[in-house]
């Protein structure tokens, strides 16, 4: 598939494209540059364009993070890939964007067919820890130790009954072990660190509980100790969230034309 981390470079200066993951490329072409290998000692004025959270993407986010040198990460979408992968996340220096809230046109949620559902109770607690590889990014625990760190404090704050949902493979997320499936089997809340599960939570009329940088955290408690005193919200605000959101995501068309680009360059600006 090729390389998943590369320099974004002026045109002229990269290497064969075909050296890396395609979708570094479409990006590249995008944004009118061109691709070269990642080297740390390099000038560190240069961004970086990243795939994934794999080992090597994981080195590259913490060199940067490390070096405050500006990146691009492409990722899954925050909804709308319930059969294939349509929309791919690119965030500007964190795995997700974490707002603020912008106004935003409501056109691309209604693309998807999204309909409110209001916040709706329930008994349980949903845990869903993240990968391994997201764990390792920020220095957290593997996802077992995590899950049990978690369990343990919660039951300072309540005696609910307590669910974990380990992350399926991909084939299970869109076919019968799905999110909304376990969201709606007599849910209080949601609880993750860096998952989209609590974007997918709020969208089903649940609230979620975000310990570490996520996407949702605008609108999430972000305390176990608020696990009995947790937020919901109108209709309006979930349109304005998921309105913005909308626009931090895109198609491969998107992201090659540079329509994709250009909508980043506004959010983050």
């Amino acid at each position: 598939m090729g390389e998943k981390v590369a320099a974004l470079v002026s045109l002229g200066k990269g290497r064969d494209q075909h050296l890396f993951d395609p979708f570094l490329m479409k990006f590249a072409t995008g944004c009118n540059k061109e691709l070269a290998p990642f080297d740390p000692a390099m000038d560190d004025t240069v961004p970086l364009i990243i795939r994934g959270v794999g080992g090597g993407a994981r080195k590259a986010i913490q060199h940067c993070w490390q070096t405050n040198r500006d990146f691009y990460i492409i990722d899954t979408g925050y909804f709308g890939n319930a059969k294939h992968k349509m929309y791919h996340r690119i965030t500007k220096n964190n795995l997700q964007n974490l707002g603020p809230i912008k106004a935003r046109p409501r056109k691309r949620l209604d693309d998807i067919g999204w309909e409110y559902k209001p916040f709706t109770q329930g008994s349980k607690i949903l845990i869903c820890p993240p990968s391994l590889k997201v764990m390792n990014i920020f220095d957290q625990p593997d996802p077992e130790t995590w899950t049990a760190n978690v369990i343990t404090e919660l039951k300072k704050y309540t005696d609910r009954p307590i669910e974990v949902r380990m992350k399926p493979i991909r084939r299970e997320r869109v076919s019968n072990k799905t999110i909304q499936q376990a969201l709606q089997d007599d849910v209080h809340c949601l609880i993750t660190y860096n998952s989209i599960a609590a974007v997918e939570a709020l969208m089903e009329g649940k609230p979620a509980i975000a310990l570490g940088p996520n996407a949702a955290q605008v609108l999430c408690n972000r305390e176990l100790s608020e696990v009995e005193n947790l937020k919901t919200f109108t209709e309006g605000r979930m349109v304005q969230f998921l309105s913005h959101l909308s626009f931090c995501h895109f198609t491969e068309e998107e992201i090659e034309n540079g329509s994709a680009w250009q909508q980043v360059q506004e959010t983050y600006k």
